[in-house]
This record gives C-alpha cells, structure tokens and sequence, in this order.
C-alpha cells in the first residue's frame, strides 16, 4: 500500500508527539505555576489563569500530534496482510526507528511559541525532513512505534509458494522469529508482518 501525501504527513506529525511535549513543558507560565490550581468555581472567572504563556498554540500542537499519533496506530493495525511468508532469518534493528534526533536536540536551543520567526524556520526545517523521509519510503519508520511494542527487523524470508529467499524491512508488533510463519503486508516501502493464525 503506497501512502499518499496526506495520510504519510499525518503519520509523520504523529512521530514528533514528544517534541509537542517538550514545547508545551517549556511554554509553561512559572508565575501561574506558583499561584497553584484554580477551583472549579474559578473557571470562568478573570482570575483563573491556564499556566501556559501560548496556551493555544502549545495545546494546539500537542493536540494535533496526539490525533496524529492515534491515526498512525489505527493505519498500522488495518494494513491487511494477505500473503504468508516464512522467515529464513530475523534480525533486529533499532537504531533505525530513531532517526528523528536533530528535531529534538533543536527544541532545546531557544525555540518557543513567542518567536514566529523562529517557529516558522523550524516550519520549514520539519517540512524538508519530510518530503525527504516521503520520498525515501521511510514515512512509516515512526519512533514512537517503539512505546507500542513495534519493531522493525532485517528479515530474510520466502513466500510459502516459492522458493526463493528475499531480504527486506519489517515492521511488527512483537518479536519476529525464524522457522516461523507470518501474515504479510506492506505499507510505504516496509512490510508488516503479523502472526499466522
């Protein structure tokens, strides 16, 4: 299944959950942290104050990552899987999920809601790394995945109709071990592989 621009942007948003985090932590209002938490009764009320300094652009983003993430999750799990492949050989490869540092460490070097200029430079900077990763296949290769039992695994496998032993790219929820049999798909260019049965 190739993804289209639309759904490979919304699996890429999903991946930079943590970075939102990190905005949303470092846009908190230290003098409304102090005050402490307004009652209920205060809500509505003009001395209730949210403790963030940007409340709508840091929950805004943390927001659309979180819809993003869910929509990821929900893509993955209804990618069919018609074909049964049986593994020759597995092999795990973490460090490939987490190729999407450079983002976070730039979080830390001055980066907030109150400088456009500068928001709207990393804009660009998020949107190069992108159409790279689209254009590479490798939109899927989503570290987040790793919080929810994904992995991603070197695989040597055949299909159970031929002989023949291809090497590729699996992601699965769960470990991958040969001798066995899976359910295969694929997404982009990596396959999906699911227990058999």
């Amino acid at each position: 299944m190739q993804l289209r621009k639309t759904s490979a942007f919304v699996l890429y948003v999903g991946s930079y959950l943590p970075l939102g985090l990190i905005l949303l932590v470092q846009d908190a209002d230290p003098g409304a942290m102090k005050a402490g938490p307004c009652a209920p009764s205060d809500w509505s009320g003009s001395g209730c104050h949210m403790p963030l300094l940007h409340p709508w652009f840091s929950l805004a983003t943390v927001g659309s990552c979180v819809a993003c993430l869910l929509a990821t999750l929900w893509t993955l799990g209804a990618v069919s899987a018609p074909r049964q492949v049986r593994i020759v050989e597995a092999k795990h490869i973490p460090a490939d999920l987490i190729n999407y540092a450079m983002p976070y460490i730039v979080s830390f070097m001055g980066l907030d809601f109150a400088s456009p200029t500068k928001l709207a430079g990393f804009g660009v900077f998020l949107l190069w790394i992108f159409w790279i990763t689209y254009r590479s296949g490798q939109t899927v290769m989503n570290p987040i995945l790793i919080a929810f039992g994904w992995r991603l695994f070197e695989i040597k496998y055949s299909y159970l109709q031929s002989g023949d032993v291809l090497i590729g790219r699996a992601l699965s929820k769960g470990y991958v071990e040969p001798g066995r049999i899976y359910r295969q798909g694929s997404l982009q260019d990596v396959m999906i592989v699911r227990e058999s049965g």
